[in-house]
């Protein structure tokens, strides 16, 4: 394991799957479009989630078959299936991803074809992709969330932060350490503000991370510094 030096406040220990609760949420349909993305995501890297969802599923199921039939309106069906065919045509066939991309769970991949993600330069080694939604906001008074696919070559990591919200990151290849614990693929790391932190690529497989945070991360020590200068510098 690569060895971090990292200041951390006592905090509690990291979660490491989604709960029953998220995951009856997505069975429901209940998730915001970011959570869903990574719920789903999870399913395809967790077994024992896949099957407790399966389970809610076969639940559901039995439930809708014993509940009291209620009669559709005379020309439902032919509305649902005109407003269908008005859906646009997805394109996302012809649009290629990279081969390196392959490797990630099939939603991911059907995401960034859908958006035309880009990378973007963080740090060297380490690489971020928007994909094209916001993520809930924190509070009221907080800028909108972020949804991003990061890239980290071994070795490699960002920069030591905390968080002035919540950042959730699921492990889709490779692992990372941040000084808390070592994540491997499936695994969910979720960070608060009393966490500070520095997630560092373990050698090995590329690691491909998807993370969602709901307010903007804040570093420390000088970058901290200059984030803060550049921030008063902007309220001008």
């Amino acid at each position: 394991m690569t060895s971090i030096e990292t200041t951390q406040t006592e905090a509690p220990a990291p979660d490491r799957r989604f709960g029953e609760e998220i995951l009856l949420d997505y069975v429901t349909g209940s998730l915001d479009e970011a959570t869903n993305l990574m719920v789903a995501a999870h399913l395809d890297l967790c077994p024992d989630a896949r099957k407790t969802v399966d389970m809610m599923t076969l639940v559901g199921g039995a439930l809708l078959d014993d509940a009291e039939p209620v009669a559709m309106r005379e020309g439902a069906f032919d509305t649902v299936m005109s407003l269908i065919d008005r859906l646009p045509v997805d394109a996302r066939a012809d649009r290629a991803i990279d081969d390196e991309l392959t490797v990630l769970p099939q939603v991911i991949q059907d995401r960034i074809a859908a958006c035309g993600g880009k990378w973007s330069f963080v740090t060297p080694g380490v690489k971020a992709m928007d994909l094209g939604f916001d993520a809930p906001q924190g509070s009221a008074d907080s800028a909108p969330g972020e949804v991003k696919l990061y890239r980290l070559e071994q070795g490699k990591g960002v920069p030591t932060h905390t968080h002035k919200g919540s950042e959730v990151t699921l492990v889709l290849t490779g692992a990372f350490a941040d000084g808390r614990d070592r994540f491997g693929p499936g695994e969910v790391s979720v960070a608060s503000p009393e966490i500070t932190h520095r997630p560092i690529a373990e050698a090995g497989d590329t690691c491909f991370a998807l993370a969602i945070t709901d307010a903007p991360l804040q570093l420390t020590g000088a970058l901290g510094l200059v984030q803060r200068a550049l921030s008063l510098g902007g309220s001008d």
